[in-house]
């Protein structure tokens, strides 16, 4: 039996894969986390003392001062390696980087230097350490406006709003369902990889992306029709758009 736990829980990945690890039950044992643990070492200690895998999610995305992007971030690994070092713990640590780290903007620099500390601390201590090197992550439970553009425009479709297109990237994507998989199957297997690719499901322009979802907009909520859905990932967009819906659209 597995015992993990999940920084940053209650956000987007972490409420994902902590419903994913939940079904294993006759597998893996989940210690529940709370963000205040990092403003207690007693608290944090205690998390660490229950965990023999740790997936780092904890992380701030986004904040009116970047610098703030990259205290944050860097000062939530410090806090978990000196707990590790001062308990003489270490368990298998997965950190949640991204592809991002290859942009020229502080969260991608905070995961760089993020996942760095971990390498060294996995060298100086001879323990497991995973850093995952993430594609964009679109799927239910995102927060428009935060997590993803894909999570912008579905509640935006679905609330009666205009979405706009401010840079027309080509993104590569991954269904937040499939990174949960990919993560159990890490945890499972203890895969040691500093610099753990996920390779995305697929690749789409921002201006494509926002098409497919007004056609099905416009098909299913507006016309009451199940649109053509051709492929999987067209299934998970699909999905996504759905998990939006609520009683605000209907007034």
């Amino acid at each position: 039996m597995k015992k993990v736990g999940i920084t940053g829980q209650k956000g987007f990945i972490g409420t994902n894969l902590y419903n994913y690890l939940n079904l294993k039950k006759d597998e893996i044992k989940l210690n529940d986390f709370e963000d205040c643990y990092f403003e207690s070492e007693e608290r944090l200690i205690n998390f660490v003392k229950e965990c023999d895998t740790i997936v780092h999610l904890a992380a701030l995305n986004r904040h009116n001062n970047p610098e703030e992007i990259l205290r944050v971030n860097i000062d939530l690994v410090n806090k978990l390696i000196s707990v590790t070092e001062k308990l003489k713990i270490f368990p298998h640590i997965i950190f949640s980087s991204s592809i991002q780290e290859e942009q020229d903007n502080i969260y991608g620099k905070s995961k760089s230097e993020g996942r760095k500390l971990f390498e060294e601390w996995s060298k100086r201590n001879n323990s497991k350490f995973t850093g995952l090197i993430i594609p964009n992550v679109f799927g239910q439970w995102g927060q428009p406006f935060y997590n993803s553009v894909i999570s912008t425009f579905s509640y935006q479709l679905t609330h009666n709003e205009v979405p706009q297109i401010h840079v027309d990237n080509n993104l590569k994507l991954i269904y937040v369902g499939n990174l949960c998989k990919i993560i159990y199957n890490i945890i499972k297997n203890k895969e040691i990889n500093n610099h753990y690719y996920i390779q995305e499901d697929t690749t789409c322009n921002v201006s494509d992306l926002l098409e497919i979802l007004k056609y099905y907009k416009e098909e299913y909520f507006d016309n009451g029709i199940i649109p053509e859905i051709k492929g999987q990932f067209a299934v998970n967009l699909f999905n996504t758009l759905r998990s939006y819906i609520d009683e605000l659209y209907y007034q």
